[in-house]
């Protein structure tokens, strides 16, 4: 249930007190509450409105009213995109920002997690990593993969018609296609899988709070804004927390658990003391752990919108009446259509060359142009898109103070190019799908590429193109980066350096975004969590 001011006295206590219900967060919050011995508070920001604009994943093309639902963070402007600034939606909500994303599934390569244990997380490996995968999925006719889980995933129901001739044009020029592309282990393309069932989301709260909505021992407080972390003698006991102005303590007799996200959790922790020294005191705030790497390596998948004119009919028209009116019978009567849509029709991983080691392009596609703000979807041109991303970009942003009042949103550097390899490999992307685009049988329903509209043997147009339209893919993450490392947030164990009883688990703590969506690999750190809280000895405080 879902507790009101009045039904959480200042001082009550708890076993463990997880800050945010989103991928992670309740995740953590089920599976500690498995344990009838142990009680758990678990605190959002947002509120707990079961929407049918998320419930139905086309649905969310109709949200005007964010600020409802959503973070709306105001970037910095970026220097290595022409001094652009983006607002950066993150969930706020039960369900965090897995009730409000592209409703995609995707695991990434092995060798992203082989990557993140090369770099000093110990215990992160695939082979450690893809039991709690197979945990958390419920995957029929998918075989090799996890079949009981809560995480209903399932392949995309209604590809558009030209999907499979995309799949073809890209398996002529190397890139396999397969069945299940989250049992790729190299270059690959195929359908999206989503989270799903019945052609409704599946997002973090309705997979893990739903069915433990009714256990005594989860307590769930919702619009609640945390001011900090309380600590007393280096340990982490409580939280300062306000709900409508009126303001509580909550204390924790185990362990404090941060799910806020790559943005919340590395901005909870410097409003708690937790951060580089010297931005804190210039901010005002007594320094309780000098960990330099709060808030730093920042980065996320640059991604742009290559378009096409196409025969076929495509979304672009998906709010005249007639197409809305076919979307929702086709929905009611089936469960298909573009209702069921995700944010893309395909995954692929590529080679930006064929002397790259490992794929280090990440692919999307759909049918629709540049997605933002819905404006593709006013068009009577039948657009189709071809989406080149970085599996693992070099370029780093940054989250600082703006200021001690936890109701300021902290500074965001994207920093989204500012490595110039992010671009070259960019220019190679956009020119290898243009490749398939131009291989048949794709290139038979293609009539036109729309943007862009040059030549693209031109480096330095196209370096321009780039630079001005690369956005984000909504993936932050590494802001408390875990490893081994005295320099990490957080050591391998999750633990936060410098106190005790301190927990960081989101994707703030992952070192390098692995090659696809950050969902799946959310609700692994969620599931490997609640594990590593419930070992003999976790709370010894980490230097």
């Amino acid at each position: 249930m879902t507790f009101t001011v009045e039904a959480l006295p200042s001082g009550d206590e708890y076993d463990y007190i997880i800050v945010g219900a989103g991928s992670a967060g309740c995740v953590i919050a089920s599976r500690l509450t498995e344990d009838p011995k142990v009680s758990v508070l678990l605190i959002e920001s947002g509120g707990s409105e079961r929407n049918w604009k998320f419930r139905i994943p086309g649905g969310q093309s109709f949200v005007k009213d964010w600020g409802r639902y959503a973070w709306l963070y105001r970037t910095e402007s970026d220097p290595s995109r022409n001094d652009r600034t983006e607002t950066w939606r993150r969930g706020r909500i039960l369900g965090g920002s897995s009730s409000i994303n592209g409703v995609i599934y995707a695991i990434g390569l092995p060798r992203d997690f082989d990557l993140w244990a090369e770099m000093g997380a110990s215990g992160w490996s695939w082979r450690d990593v893809e039991p709690f995968f197979r945990r958390a999925e419920r995957c029929p006719g998918l075989q090799g993969r996890g079949q009981s889980g809560p995480v209903h995933v399932e392949i995309l129901r209604s590809p558009h018609r030209s999907t499979e001739d995309l799949i073809a044009s890209a398996n002529a020029v190397g890139i396999q296609a397969v069945k299940d592309i989250n049992l790729a282990n190299s270059d690959a393309i195929g359908i999206a899988q989503t989270n799903q069932l019945s052609g409704l989301r599946q997002d973090s709260a309705t997979a893990y709070l739903r069915p433990a909505w009714r256990r005594r021992n989860l307590r769930i407080l919702t619009h609640a804004r945390v001011a900090r972390v309380i600590f007393d003698q280096g340990q982490a006991s409580g939280l300062q927390l306000s709900v409508h102005d009126k303001h509580f303590a909550v204390k924790a007799r185990r362990e404090i658990v941060l799910s806020a996200g790559a943005i919340g959790s590395p901005h909870l922790l410097m409003l708690s003391g937790i951060g580089p020294a010297q931005q804190l005191q210039a901010h005002g705030i007594a320094v309780v752990a000098d960990s330099l790497s709060v808030g730093s390596n920042l980065h996320d998948h640059p991604e742009l919108y290559i378009e096409y004119e196409v025969k076929d009919r495509t979304y672009s028209s998906a709010m005249q009446w007639h197409q809305l009116a076919l979307s929702g019978l086709q929905f009611a009567l089936a469960r298909r259509g573009q209702a069921t849509s995700c944010a893309s029709h395909i995954l692929a991983y590529a080679r930006s060359r064929p002397e790259e080691q490992a794929p280090d392009l990440l692919l999307f596609s759909g049918p629709w142009g540049y997605l933002e703000d819905n404006f593709t979807f006013q068009s009577r041109v039948n657009t189709y898109s071809l989406s080149p991303s970085l599996c693992h970009p070099r370029s780093r942003g940054r989250i600082a103070l703006r200021s001690p009042d936890p109701r300021e949103a902290p500074v965001i550097d994207p920093n989204l190019l500012g490595d110039h390899d992010d671009v070259i490999r960019l220019m190679r992307g956009v020119r290898l799908v243009d490749r398939i685009a131009q291989t048949r049988p794709f290139s038979d329903r293609v009539m036109r590429r729309l943007s862009p509209d040059f030549d693209l043997s031109d480096d330095s147009s196209l370096e321009a193109y780039i630079r001005e339209n690369a956005s984000i893919c909504y993936h932050a993450c590494g802001t408390c980066r875990m490893g081994d490392d005295p320099s990490s947030v957080v050591d391998s164990r999750l633990r936060v350096r410098g106190v005790g009883h301190l927990t960081v688990a989101d994707a703030s703590v992952i070192p390098l975004v692995t090659s696809g969506n950050l969902h799946a690999p959310t609700v692994m750190i969620g599931e490997r969590a609640a594990e590593l809280l419930r070992e003999p000895g976790r709370f010894t405080p980490i230097r």
